[in-house]
């Protein structure tokens, strides 16, 4: 990496490199705005990073200092590296910035849905310092639900729908997978509840008996409790082989 340069202000900024700045996901407005006030109190701190003259790390700072008018300070890497040795770079110095742990999980598992990644999941967690548990549930919640990652990505929330029934926004990842699963297997368990019950019990006194307890219990409507008895039924009156 080369030594700290100076680009005059009325050069403007340097393009951006966004497939690999965009490893990382940009300031939100409000943080955005709390580095530009920071960088005009007490001027820029950590260079912008080039790579074949593009910015590949500090694109916020270099948002901050043109809106401010003032001198972009950056450094250089050697142009022989390849882009899997700066995407490893980038990684490498956001991952001690002040991502939250669902950015890193999101950035995780973009990483390791790019084409051409041959990186297994275990070393892809490994490397953002998560589980990879949670990297496997951010890549269902890609799958199924792929309108949730950018928000996330970005340090948003989402709307779910909590264990209670009530509508809630949440950035966690774990919430929106358990929102998801259990979505689907209400979805599933609605489909099961097709069945009738003069098919799927197997005996003509097992029916009676079964009709008898419902009428008893009051269950007319209460589709789960239903399919308890006609299972218990079942189980209670066999057909002899």
């Amino acid at each position: 990496m080369t030594d700290i340069k100076i680009r005059m202000s009325k050069d403007g900024g340097f393009p951006v490199n966004e497939a690999l700045a965009g490893l990382v996901p940009m300031a939100t407005e409000v943080e955005q705005a709390v580095l530009t006030a920071d960088i005009r109190d007490n001027e820029q701190r950590d260079p912008i990073i080039l790579w074949h003259g593009e910015v590949i790390d500090g694109r916020c700072r270099q948002r901050a200092l043109t809106t401010l008018g003032k001198h972009i300070l950056y450094r250089e890497l050697d142009d022989k590296l390849t882009e899997d040795e700066v995407r490893i770079f980038v990684k490498s110095v956001n991952t001690r910035r002040n991502l939250t742990s669902t950015q890193k999980v999101m950035t995780a598992c973009r990483e390791s849905l790019r084409d051409g990644n041959t990186r297994k999941l275990v070393d892809i967690a490994k490397s953002w310092g998560i589980s990879e548990g949670l990297l496997k549930n951010a890549r269902y919640i890609a799958k199924v639900r792929p309108e949730f990652v950018g928000p996330l990505f970005d340090g948003s929330t989402v709307k779910i729908i909590n264990q209670h029934g009530v509508e809630v926004e949440t950035f966690k990842v774990s919430a929106v997978y358990a929102y998801i699963k259990k979505a689907e297997e209400r979805a599933v368990e609605n489909i099961d509840h097709a069945w009738r019950e003069d098919t799927y019990i197997n005996t003509q006194i097992g029916k009676e008996w079964y009709y008898e307890q419902v009428r008893l219990l009051e269950l007319v409507g209460i589709n789960h409790a239903k399919r308890y008895f006609a299972e218990l039924a079942n189980y209670k009156f066999t057909i002899e082989a």
